[in-house]
């Protein structure tokens, strides 16, 4: 009973940590994906029209409308350059105050007047060596013009180039930290040159929202050459990965637990083996092959069973403990979480618990046999 409650222990947290991982992951995504998004599936860049415009604005449940051209560039500060990713930014992506709890060193602005200013990820604001005092020298950023090497023709028409100076530092994550740069829309379509077009349409919607209704009347509204995209399908492979890993890991305990599982074979042919005197006297009192077939598996069902709750309230007192107080830490320096995250779902309970039921039971069966075979030839 103790070895089949340990396996359901150690499967239920195993199971929630993959949860914990899942739920972190989308935590993390909140803070600077947004709820909705729209892209072209033909081109880059796209043109919404005034009507598409005020067609999404106007959706019940719609919060914000933040159009966005993002695209990667090089950046040159004193002797050190660096390739970025810009996000040109509106009012409305600065009023929905997106990524501002993020800002931890400076200010939360983009634009100071006729002078464009950028909330920088704090990887790349330490890598370059920027600092906020100085105020005489630009970061410059350089892009290719495409039009202008579509002709092969390398000259200084070739590159477009736009200044800016830091007026924060924003740290979310390594990767977004790296290489991510907030400007204001107008500076990133002078950079581009282009005009009026946009590379992604990001939505905020109201808490009370149904995420899917909203998705199904965006796609109506822009048609087949776009896509609409939840927050959980703007990394669907990243969620997809770590559901197919936690569904491996569950495979690879379930046949653990059937190897385990021989302890009890073990156990009940060991008890067939002392019983056999019981075994005959139950049979000179008229017991059944039927009824001493049911009873060794019975035995057997009854140490899954109390196996099964016995590690559920193990694994739930455990998982309750590392969810309150972290007392497993990942070991990993500067990361954002100090613990292994936990997330407890009663579907992982219900399903380690018919696993280790159904393992078990099988392995109580022929030992139940054997007990039959041996009592009746010795009759």
């Amino acid at each position: 009973m103790l070895g089949v409650g340990v396996e359901v222990m150690a499967l239920i947290l195993i199971l929630s940590v993959f949860n914990g991982l899942e739920e972190f992951q989308k935590d993390l995504f909140k803070t600077y994906d947004p709820d909705v998004k729209v892209i072209s599936t033909k081109d880059a860049r796209f043109t919404l029209s005034a009507q598409q415009k005020m067609a999404v604005k106007s959706l019940e449940g719609i919060r914000f409308v933040n159009p966005i051209l993002e695209d990667q560039a090089l950046i040159r500060y004193k002797n050190k350059q660096l390739v970025v990713r810009f996000k040109g930014v509106d009012e409305a992506f600065l009023k929905a105050e997106r990524l501002k709890k993020q800002v931890v060193e400076g200010d939360y602005f983009v634009q100071n007047g006729e002078h464009a200013f950028a909330v920088v990820g704090i990887g790349v604001f330490l890598n370059m060596g920027m600092s906020f005092e100085d105020v005489f020298t630009p970061i410059e950023a350089w892009y290719p013009n495409h039009q202008a090497l579509k002709r092969f023709t390398a000259n200084e028409q070739s590159i477009r180039s736009n200044r800016f100076f830091p007026s924060g530092v924003m740290e979310v994550e390594q990767s977004f930290d790296n290489q991510m740069i907030l400007v204001p829309l107008p500076w990133m379509e002078e950079l581009m040159g282009v005009d009026n077009q946009i590379s992604a349409l990001e939505i905020m919607i109201e808490d009370s929202a149904d995420e899917q209704q909203i998705k199904t009347k965006l796609e109506a509204l822009f048609g087949k050459d776009f896509q609409v995209q939840t927050r959980d399908e703007q990394h669907a492979a990243l969620l997809k990965a770590i559901k197919i890993e936690k569904f491996f890991v569950f495979l690879i305990m379930a046949f653990v637990m059937g190897i385990a599982s021989f302890t009890l074979f073990y156990a009940l042919s060991l008890l067939v083996i002392e019983k056999k005197k019981d075994l005959s006297t139950l049979l000179a009192m008229g017991f059944t092959k039927r009824q001493m077939f049911q009873t060794f598996l019975l035995v057997g069902v009854l140490i899954s069973f109390s196996g099964a709750i016995l590690g559920m309230l193990l694994g739930y007192g455990l998982g309750y403990i590392q969810q309150e107080f972290g007392i497993i830490s990942l070991g990993i320096p500067n990361s954002l979480i100090d613990a292994y995250p936990i997330q407890m779902h009663m579907s992982d309970f219900i399903q380690t618990a018919l696993v280790v039921i159904i393992v078990t039971f099988l392995a109580s069966i022929f030992p139940a046999r054997k007990a039959v075979e041996m009592t009746f030839k010795r009759s």
